[in-house]
């Protein structure tokens, strides 16, 4: 049952999306990444990717963190931003801004973030752990890289890098998977649920 997601956004973002790659062939693919827990959450990882992979001549990496680094300490074409609340207009913007959502995590029971980024029609490089492949579906709403891979990761994030056909595909696909994860239908499936529950096993039996 999909985790709910409190904003989501037009199925249309993903053709605005495409549509705007070709308008503006000049404009760097917007890559995003969102984790406080910096380390935890693969930010070094990303940041050793992005260097090996060249990405700054096509690319810019938003890091929205509170990780103490300074500017002039990150890769070319890399930059942070704080102060951003979850859900607020500047949130929303980063979102519908961005390109495609990367995040190789080394430790993640679940990953809200990665709902998130399918709510706004945004493909996603994850790393296969936990129950991360329960909501990123490898190949098609996005790429599953193996935990500490830095090839696979470069080579993942090459993919929809360089291509926005991919990034059109993957991101309708999830933007329709997780189309019906709102609080209101979580919350009437999961009653349905316990109901059904209560009843086949009928627990007020004496």
């Amino acid at each position: 049952m999909a985790y709910p997601v409190r904003t989501h956004f037009p199925h249309s973002i993903v053709d605005v999306r495409f549509e705007r790659t070709h308008a503006e062939p000049g404009r760097p693919v917007q890559v995003l990444f969102i984790g406080g827990d910096f380390r935890r959450k693969g930010g070094p990882e990303l940041l050793e990717a992005w260097h090996a992979g060249g990405f700054a001549a096509g690319a810019a990496l938003q890091l929205v963190t509170d990780w103490p680094a300074a500017q002039d300490e990150l890769p070319d074409g890399v930059r942070i931003v704080r102060g951003i609340t979850p859900h607020s207009d500047a949130w929303k913007e980063l979102w519908r801004t961005a390109d495609l959502f990367v995040m190789p995590s080394r430790h993640e029971a679940f990953g809200m973030v990665y709902q998130e980024a399918a709510a706004a029609g945004v493909p996603v490089v994850a790393t296969r752990l936990n129950a991360i492949p329960e909501i990123v579906e490898d190949g098609r709403t996005g790429i599953l890289v193996p935990p500490g891979d830095q090839s696979a990761l470069v080579q993942a994030m090459r993919a929809l890098v360089d291509s926005a056909e991919l990034r059109r595909r993957m991101g309708a696909a999830a933007i329709a998977r997780v189309a019906g994860a709102t609080p209101a239908a979580y919350a009437a499936r999961l009653q349905r649920l316990i109901t059904a529950a209560l009843d086949t096993h009928d627990v007020y039996a004496a």
